[in-house]
């Protein structure tokens, strides 16, 4: 698999995801090393992806359909 139908792939399973996915299960799931997976969420970041790295793993930032509107 080229690096960027990889990075398409690792976007298209963390856009899916409910709730973080770690980059152990991430790179098994791309059958690649964690180092790799790593280097794609880098790549990604620098790509403007809203991608966040929390302890329990990756998530993308999702647009929230509810807003706030504060009147004064």
């Amino acid at each position: 698999m080229s690096g960027e139908r990889r990075r398409e792939k690792l976007l298209e399973i963390l856009r899916n995801a409910k709730s973080p996915i770690s980059g152990a299960k991430l790179a098994e799931n791309l059958a690649v090393s964690r180092q790799v997976v790593v280097q794609d969420i880098a790549l990604l970041r620098a790509q403007n992806q809203e991608i966040t790295s929390t302890c329990r793993g990756y998530i993308m930032k999702k647009d929230s359909p509810c807003k706030r509107i504060f009147k004064v």
